[in-house]
């Protein structure tokens, strides 16, 4: 059941996840900066293995980090933006269970009637995340030399590329207007309510 109009202002707990996961963002960056220049001095015999092995090892667990804390602050955002426009006693019922990607899909439809096609780039973006999220939290083991494993290092590699562009493009669907709406000539933002929250929704 939809409230009679949005509210701004609710109250939660901080964990400050969008604060963490930019900060994870640019620690993978600088990873991958690093990785990407210890492989070229190993090419041209500047340094061992070893060094390549631990750069390697250290882009892997800040990507860990990275995978986890998007998938994470999308499950904050869409809770958020679902608990602005929706009676929490429905939502918590019948839709809180549902998967990351099905909230994502229909409650921007539910809230406020927006489509969200199943074929968005950032959709898809989500799905390719989601895969390395499990990956992660649901390990398989694969025998010896079997190239499941690369493609899965390289998806978990993409994935960590993109989770920033993932992260906003996905959030500024919730913030967007929906389609035919006017701005509001002083629309006011939930960040000016509640800045702890990731969200600035419109109303």
């Amino acid at each position: 059941m939809k409230r009679s109009k949005g509210i701004f202002g609710f109250s939660q707990a901080n964990y400050q996840l969008r604060a963490v996961f930019t900060k994870a963002v640019k620690e993978f960056k600088a990873a991958d900066a690093e990785k990407k220049k210890i492989d070229r001095e190993y090419k041209l015999g500047k340094c061992l293995m070893d060094a390549v092995f631990h750069r390697m090892e250290r882009r892997t667990e800040v990507g860990t980090i990275l995978v986890i804390l998007a998938i994470a602050v999308l499950e904050e955002a869409i809770n958020n933006y679902a608990f602005t426009f929706l009676e929490p006693d429905f939502y918590e019922n019948d839709l809180v269970k549902s998967s990351l990607l099905t909230k994502w899909l229909l409650l921007p439809r539910i809230c406020q009637n927006k489509e969200v096609e199943g074929n968005d780039p950032f959709i898809n973006e989500l799905r390719a995340l989601i895969k390395a999220r499990n990956a992660i939290v649901h390990q398989r083991t694969y025998e010896l030399g079997d190239k499941k494993v690369s493609r899965d290092l390289a998806r978990f590699n993409q994935a960590c590329k993109k989770a920033s562009s993932t992260v906003d493009g996905l959030i500024n669907i919730l913030t967007s207007l929906p389609l035919g709406a006017k701005k509001p000539e002083t629309a006011c933002t939930e960040k000016e309510h509640h800045p702890q929250s990731p969200l600035k929704i419109r109303a």
